[in-house]
């Protein structure tokens, strides 16, 4: 079973129970244990019992007993769901309708839980989150919710209970939640000011560390210096190599190419951001530098250039590298959460039009007939995200680097939050989004 230590307050979850007198909504084959867990809510004056299961270790309860629990206040939401589609959507601000399977208790026994597929949807905006079904009802994540509906919700010590308030906005309460340990056993996180470069959080960022796809960002900068050098045009025709093919056709290719296959500049730099297409890094680098072996050794030098002390590159991707030797050697692509942010201070700054690229949520490249969804979980669950990029490896676990516009009094500025080493890309949008929501309220005070 995967462990995680979060805080109570964050770590609390929720079911998502739909009786609409419908079919249930399609589900995935895993199957996982389920085991009952109940928790206390007190809000609005009310003390409710609201039954869940522990699913992976972590805690999950019913949407529906949470939306009855705020029913008529400012944070009111309902919850309807379409067999056609099996889409399920959560309205703001609607009365809830109650449909008389509320705040009923579980019969106290362990089930079995399977990942959903069905969509989702916050009034039309489509949202993503790890979500489970077991018999017939489908289960959320309560902190998830908290930061979808922008809910106040504390842990209450002494009467071991969630304290709802729907009349304030959600917070994370982020000197607790890191006293609480939640950030230590990442293999490094950081939030700081792409502005100014100032740093509000940072655990274990010195540290060089396998980087995966956030390897890309260092593609992307060569790429983007060299049109503006006018050696590369965002509209060449990119001629596919034998290379770029393998990696497609391997366990990490992403989008399917042929050799001599010919694909728009433009296609493949969207394509190696928006869904971290490691054919597409390979082909962009064969194109500027002819090999990725040349191309790579530009990386180390720009990196030295701009004082990333802790780069160390194979290739253009981040894929591990394995040595021919009997007793093959597997070399990652290294960089610290410092100089990650660097990186990403640097290139935002300097090619800001990345960000176009980076809030899409959906990819289509038509020279490369594909389409498919950005494999940054946050811009489906956070308002104001618009970029910047996943990575996953073994050794490196789950990263992400992530960032967004806040206020700050009258004016703007933009904060960048890094998370290496995350045990599954739900842990890593939950850690980031924390940062950057403590950011929020970091220039909003």
């Amino acid at each position: 079973m995967k462990k995680r230590v979060l805080s109570i307050a964050l770590s609390l979850m929720l079911i998502l129970t739909l009786f609409c007198g419908v079919a249930t909504p399609a589900f995935a084959s895993d199957s996982l244990n389920a085991v009952p867990k109940n928790v206390t809510v007190l809000t609005g004056g009310k003390t409710m019992n609201f039954a869940g299961y522990n699913i992976e270790g972590q805690n999950y309860f019913n949407l529906r007993d949470f939306a009855y629990s705020v029913n008529g206040s400012s944070k009111q939401f309902n919850i309807t769901y379409d067999s056609s589609s099996k889409t399920i959507h959560l309205w703001k601000g609607k009365a809830y309708s109650a449909n008389g399977d509320e705040l009923k208790a579980g019969d106290g026994t362990a089930k079995n839980a399977k990942a959903i597929s069905s969509k989702l949807f916050l009034d039309d905006s489509k949202i993503k989150f790890t979500a489970y079904n077991v018999e017939g009802n489908n289960y959320f994540r309560f902190c998830d919710i908290m930061q979808l509906l922008n809910i106040y919700a504390v842990y209450d010590d002494n009467a071991k209970a969630i304290v709802v308030d729907p009349s304030k906005d959600y917070t994370v309460q982020f000197q607790k939640t890191v006293e609480s340990g939640y950030f230590d056993f990442l293999h490094g996180a950081l939030l700081g000011n792409s502005d100014t470069g100032e740093i509000l959080y940072a655990n274990n960022e010195e540290q060089k560390l396998s980087v995966a796809s956030t390897t890309k960002l260092v593609t992307f900068l060569l790429i983007r210096e060299a049109i503006d050098a006018k050696n590369l045009s965002w509209e060449d025709d990119v001629i596919l190599s034998k290379t770029a093919e393998e990696y497609s056709l391997s366990e990490d290719g992403v989008i399917p190419m042929k050799a001599g296959q010919k694909a728009k500049l433009h296609d493949l730099m969207n394509a190696m951001l928006i869904v971290s297409s490691n054919e597409s890094a390979t082909a962009l680098a064969e194109h500027l530098y002819g090999t990725e072996e040349k191309f790579t050794e530009q990386m180390n030098k720009r990196a030295k250039e701009l004082g990333l002390s802790s780069a160390e590159f194979y290739n253009p991707h981040g894929l591990p590298v394995y040595t021919p030797d009997v007793l093959s050697s597997k070399k990652q692509n290294r960089m610290s959460a410092r100089d990650l942010f660097e990186l990403s201070r640097y290139v935002i700054n300097k090619y800001p039009d990345i960000l176009d690229i980076t809030v899409k949520t959906e990819l289509s490249a038509e020279s490369l007939n594909f389409t498919d969804e950005n494999t940054n979980r946050l811009l489906f669950q956070m308002d104001g995200i618009d970029g910047l990029k996943t990575g996953t490896t073994n050794r490196a676990g789950c990263c992400l680097i992530a960032t967004m516009p806040v206020k700050t009094g009258d004016s703007t500025t933009r904060i960048i939050a890094v998370i290496l080493g995350a045990e599954d890309s739900t842990e890593r949008a939950e850690k980031t989004g924390v940062l950057l929501q403590y950011g929020k309220e970091y220039y909003n005070k």
